[in-house]
């Protein structure tokens, strides 16, 4: 649409909120000054799905003001640098052993979905840092088909037709679905009811300690929503991006050598050190941003675009981060691989590029994805040479993902 108009910012029907001027933003200037004004909010009738499928308390991600306020000041500590570094060692670990059991394993081919795998390792990961919690294969295969069903519903169905939750009854599927909300709900309580069973939790302010004993959080029903909603924001979106920069990678041999090359050059516990590395990790997410849908905000005053076209106050702005990601007036060759890109780049490009959004209200995770997003990625590029066994195809729904892509791990 925005190739066809000749503009990055244009006008949109939806059915929600029919008396609200809604409209795209994909470009630069208009985009940084929605989300960094102090006045601009999230449409709660957009984010409210989200709620349902939490399990209908407000969090983090669907909150506003000082209710929002309130919730992230609880939930920051656990994003420092410290919890960084043991989050990440334990990525690293599960990586580990992904990789003896998977790779190395003489009785396998060393082929693997590369989705498939790196949402187990993330899943991992995140339950047993943030949660203090150890999710079993069949626990983490139940989690991730009641999560589909539970999105399918409220995400993607719902919001667009309304008559479905008045005809609830004659809709099995939707009944299909709060059952799978309740399943992935009971699944937060047990980990809330394991942790408070726990003889020596850490104690040293990880994210359920942080939402169980902070007044943000009054009820098992508010700490059980931000927990999923943790669980949920914490695993796919950094799965899906190292997924992403995996498969480009075995695209290009050319460039995956250059990145084996710079690690080579340093010790393991530096590598994050490495500026290939840096290059190629930006331009994966910039190529394939896994959030490409973006950030939704209301604003609160008028706005003026480059074009001196008004958004008046009240205008619900989707601001999708592939527009700005791949336009051709910032980014030569937007479709192409190339990490190059990055080694002396343009303010337009510097501007441009925000995969974690911006403002007050943007990923409160950011460095714990970037963070494992580097380690996993570095770890197996250093020891394995990758190769495309099959390329499958691409799907957005919430976050963009490869669906049935193969790679095939050689080791050096």
């Amino acid at each position: 649409v925005a190739r066809d108009l000749h503009n990055r910012v244009f006008q949109l029907s939806l059915p929600m909120s029919p008396m609200a001027h809604k409209v795209v933003v994909g470009e630069v200037d208009t985009f940084r000054r929605v989300l960094t004004d102090p006045l601009s909010e999230k449409p709660m009738e957009f984010y409210q799905p989200f709620r349902d499928i939490v399990g209908g308390p407000p969090t983090v991600l669907t909150s506003n003001g000082h209710e929002w306020h309130g919730k992230r000041k609880a939930v920051t500590p656990a994003f420092s640098s410290t919890h960084i570094k043991r989050m990440t060692r334990v990525a690293l670990e599960t990586t580990e052993i992904w990789i003896r059991d998977t790779l190395i394993d003489p009785t396998k081919n060393a082929s693997f979905d590369v989705g498939e795998e790196m949402i187990g390792i993330t899943l991992s990961s995140i339950s047993e840092t943030a949660f203090e919690y150890k999710m079993s294969t069949q626990e983490k295969k139940i989690f991730g088909r009641e999560l589909e069903l539970t999105l399918i519903e409220f995400a993607l169905k719902a919001p667009f037709n309304p008559l479905r939750a008045l005809f609830s009854w004659f809709l099995p599927e939707r009944g299909r679905a709060f059952a799978a909300a309740q399943n992935t709900k009971a699944m937060m309580f047990q980990i809330i009811k394991s942790y408070r069973n726990m003889k020596e939790p850490l104690n040293n302010g990880t994210i359920i300690q942080l939402v169980m004993e902070s007044d943000a959080f009054l009820t098992d029903e508010e700490r059980a929503a931000q927990l999923m909603e943790f669980l949920i924001a914490g695993h796919d979106t950094t799965a899906f991006s190292i997924s992403w920069i995996l498969l480009e990678l075995s695209r290009n041999p050319d460039e995956q050598r250059k990145l084996r090359a710079s690690l080579s050059q340093l010790s393991p516990e530096n590598w994050s050190r490495s500026e290939y590395l840096k290059r190629v990790i930006k331009e994966g997410m910039r190529l394939h941003p896994v959030a490409s849908g973006g950030s939704t905000r209301t604003n609160g005053r008028d706005i003026m675009t480059s074009r001196n076209e008004l958004l008046p106050k009240g205008s619900i702005c989707f601001l999708p981060f592939i527009l700005m990601f791949r336009d051709p007036d910032i980014f030569d060759e937007p479709d192409t691989f190339v990490p190059s890109r990055w080694e002396n780049p343009t303010r337009g490009m510097l501007d441009a590029f925000n995969p974690f959004s911006l403002g007050k209200q943007n990923c409160v995770g950011q460095s714990l994805a970037q963070a494992e997003t580097f380690a996993i990625v570095a770890r197996i590029c250093s020891e394995f040479e990758l190769s495309v066994e099959s390329e499958g195809t691409v799907d957005f729904f919430l976050t963009l993902k490869p669906v049935g892509a193969r790679l095939r791990a050689r080791k050096l």
